[in-house]
């Protein structure tokens, strides 16, 4: 049973989610130019004020949605046992984060289109400085057992978001469980591909 803040929480994340979706489709129908927070709103069923209550502007509305953030990633990380292997771990933590990222992949197709009409859209999201964020990664991984360099590092953080991306991906194309394909992309890089 949800406790009231879980649910208040939960309502929140459903009326970002409302917001973000009606910001997409007037972006989609009447083009970028159209998708302002007064329309945004409108179509909402909010005030614009309220509009501010959940983003700062009509970018960050339509900017793409991640379904983690790197200190959620290093907390996955940093909760596998301290003598797993660094693969062992991250492959892991690709299950996870493939299982939440899973159903937002399957709702994503006007988003992803809105990001194929507007590239614009997506260097405006990145904001937070890439290079920071893969060497925050990268620190939690150097310490796990097994990791020989700073290249092997990398590899196995590229190849960790490569196979759970690509896991989900096919699992919203064929309808197969994330998981079994997770498993399946994590046999394939250990074999080498």
């Amino acid at each position: 049973m949800e406790s009231p803040q879980e649910r208040r929480e939960r309502r929140r994340a459903e009326k970002r989610q409302a917001i973000r979706n009606a910001a997409i489709r007037i972006a989609l129908d009447q083009g970028l130019e159209a998708a302002t927070v007064e329309a945004i709103s409108a179509a909402a069923d909010i005030s614009p004020r309220t509009f501010f209550n959940y983003f700062a502007s009509k970018e960050e509305a339509l900017a793409p949605v991640s379904p983690w953030t790197p200190e959620e990633f290093i907390e996955l990380l940093r909760a596998r046992p301290a003598d797993e292997s660094a693969f062992q771990a991250l492959k892991a933590v690709a299950r996870t984060l493939a299982q939440r990222l899973r159903p937002i992949m399957a709702d994503l197709k006007p988003s992803m289109e809105l990001r194929s009409r507007y590239p614009e859209l997506a260097a405006k999201a990145r904001a937070v400085d890439e290079t920071k964020l893969l060497e925050s990664l990268l620190g939690a991984v150097r310490d796990r057992p097994g990791v020989t360099s700073g290249m092997h590092a990398r590899l196995l953080v590229i190849a960790t978001f490569g196979a759970a991306v690509s896991a989900v991906q096919e699992s919203v194309a064929g309808g197969e469980p994330v998981d079994k394909l997770i498993e399946e992309a994590f046999t394939l890089l250990e074999n080498g591909l």
